[in-house]
């Protein structure tokens, strides 16, 4: 996967979360049996979460953005792609949580997240 590809896919998954197609997104970007760690404010369940599987990165999404609403990405920092890598950093905004800085890392496998690796940390208030 070539910078130039990277940089698409990206947008394309963005796409995806800020249009609120969470079955698109998952779908498309990640493979069937893709594993997502984080540590989600918006599940009831104490970090570290690991989601493995289309069927439950659909629901976790669907649960994030009702949590966050329509998110609004300000920044886009370090990026980085490489073969089988994109990583990022940046920031969004949230009208009901507020202001946020993210920073993900997706190892990828034939085109599509395999494993998604996100830290997340709320500056202030929407």
């Amino acid at each position: 996967m070539d910078t130039i590809d990277g940089q698409k896919f990206f947008e394309e998954h963005i796409n995806y979360l800020t249009t609120g197609d969470v079955e698109g997104m998952v779908n498309n970007t990640y493979t069937e049996d893709a594993i997502l760690y984080n540590a989600f404010p918006c599940l009831d369940t104490p970090p570290p979460n690991v989601i493995k599987g289309r069927e439950e990165l659909i629901k976790l999404f669907k649960t994030y953005l009702a949590y966050q609403g329509e998110i609004q990405v300000d920044s886009l920092d370090n990026f980085l792609v490489t073969e089988d890598v994109i990583s990022f950093q940046g920031t969004i905004t949230s009208p009901k949580t507020g202001k946020w800085v993210v920073a993900d890392i997706w190892l990828m496998d034939a085109g599509q997240i395999a494993r998604h690796f996100g830290v997340a940390h709320r500056l202030g208030d929407a």
